[in-house]
């Protein structure tokens, strides 16, 4: 039977997005994210990368470089993983919603009374696998005595035999 409750994980996820929402709306909000110069230079045959700029004659290469990728991808992941959470939330609510059941008339015999409904067992009754608990657990006692008795020369007829009678007492 399903909870009533969301599980924990999506909880946890909910809070996580909540907090990290409004981050990600602030830097939706704010200026363009700044840019920096990465330069590649050679140095004596070996290729260094380095923000400032080369020595004369070092330079090779430069390329700007947004600084903060990682934050809008952390972004859009969080947006997917907002939509996936109200897409499961109104699933759930749709299941839970009751049908909508219109009435049926009461069935009545041909003497005018309602026939009498049939009790059904309550939710949670216990019902014995056994119909002698006591029969089986001799039986099963005897087993264990009768394999005892056998140690390790017990043959396939005990075994069958043995296990025949705790099955018929503990059906």
């Amino acid at each position: 039977m399903p909870s009533r409750y969301a599980p924990l994980w999506m909880w946890c996820l909910l809070l996580w997005t909540l907090a990290v929402l409004p981050a990600a709306a602030a830097a939706r909000s704010s200026p363009p994210p700044p840019v920096q110069q990465i330069h590649k230079c050679r140095v004596e045959g070996v290729a260094t990368f380095q923000r400032h700029a080369c020595a004369p004659g070092q330079a090779e290469q430069a390329w700007e470089v947004d600084v903060v990728p990682a934050e809008r991808r952390h972004a859009a992941r969080i947006e997917a993983i907002r939509r996936e959470l109200q897409a499961s939330k109104e699933a759930l609510e749709a299941r839970r919603a009751p049908p909508v059941q219109q009435r049926r008339p009461r069935a009545t015999r041909r003497d005018g009374v309602a026939p009498r409904r049939r009790a059904r067992a309550p939710p949670g009754a216990v019902i014995s696998l056994h119909q002698q608990p006591r029969a089986c657990a001799a039986a099963r006692r005897e087993q264990a005595a009768a394999y005892a008795r056998a140690g390790s020369r017990r043959g396939f007829a005990l075994s069958r035999r043995m296990d025949d009678r705790v099955q018929a007492a503990c059906r």
